[in-house]
């Protein structure tokens, strides 16, 4: 159990961050052999506020993640197909738009390109990673669930360069000032009972940036690069005193948790990640979850 105490409204509960290297040297992990020297992640205890008993919600445009009610056309089989070829297609040609939808009335963006998709399920309980395990495997589908953000200023401009071709990335680098991959998050069953998203505010943390406050990892051999295309590094939060967390308590497969997970504007990027709720039963259900990306280029 965590020794923080939770208020009413929040919940006790640990992320895991990073926590440095065997050698100090760069961090690196290589996907082919699962060699790394990379730190078990760093335990770190929270207490979670649940968006939900907030008298302001959080948004998009001031917070940079906000909670929408969504009712998608898509059935809970035909997300979980989205590994074959048919289901793949169900995904990209029905369940993108209604992505794309969303962030665009959320945004009112000129620009939203869904590009990619995650589909991720997380059953195991704290106690069935080893130390062993984890310090072996540190990064890779072993470990425990690290909080990050998907794309840091280098490898943000380098995925849309990649997305969108070089000539075609300068005309819109040029054109708009802000631009940011928003990702789109939702339980793929009726709710979420184990490990929940969490996300880290960090506009209490003085001078929070990519560079001083997210380690990165190189990802050797990445089996990755085939659906998301090459990404030169992965980004690890650092602890720091004055970050603030928020989930959202039985997330219901009708609501969707919208987010910057990279943006040109640092205030605006969320890292985030699963959290162990102290509140976990011990029967709860596997978490199912589908998360779309979206390349999203703001007007002033």
């Amino acid at each position: 159990m965590s020794a923080a105490v939770a208020a009413p409204g929040s919940t006790t509960g640990f992320l895991c961050m990073w926590n440095g290297t065997k050698d100090d040297q760069h961090a690196y992990v290589d996907y082919s052999t699962g060699k790394t020297n990379v730190n078990e992640p760093k335990k770190v205890n929270i207490i979670a506020h649940d968006i939900r008993t907030l008298p302001v919600k959080p948004s998009l445009a001031q917070d940079g993640y906000q909670l929408v009610d969504h009712t998608t056309s898509v059935t809970p089989e035909e997300m979980l197909a989205g590994n074959t070829p048919e289901g793949r297609n169900v995904i990209v040609t029905k369940y993108y738009a209604e992505c794309k939808d969303i962030i665009s009335r959320i945004t009112d963006a000129p620009i939203v390109e869904t590009y990619i998709f995650r589909i991720r399920q997380n059953g195991a309980h704290p106690r069935d990673f080893s130390t062993k395990t984890v310090a072996n495997k540190a990064m890779t589908a072993a470990s425990l669930p690290i909080a990050h953000v998907d794309r840091d200023r280098m490898t943000l401009r380098d995925g849309i360069i990649d997305y969108f071709g070089a000539e075609k990335a300068a005309e819109l680098f040029k054109k708009h000032k802000r631009y940011a991959q928003i990702n789109v998050w939702r339980s793929i069953d009726d709710s979420v009972k184990k490990w929940p998203l969490a996300f880290i505010n960090h506009s209490g943390v003085s001078g929070w940036d990519y560079d001083s406050h997210m380690a990165t990892v190189e990802p050797r051999n990445d089996p990755r690069v085939a659906l998301r295309g090459t990404k030169a590094q992965d980004s690890v939060l650092i602890d720091a005193e004055g970050y603030k967390y928020y989930y959202v308590s039985d997330i219901k497969r009708e609501e969707v948790l919208v987010f910057s997970s990279g943006d040109s504007d640092v205030s605006k990027v969320v890292p985030h990640g699963a959290f162990w709720d102290d509140k976990t039963a011990e029967d709860a259900p596997t978490r199912r979850s589908l998360e779309v990306r979206a390349w999203v280029f703001f007007d002033e």
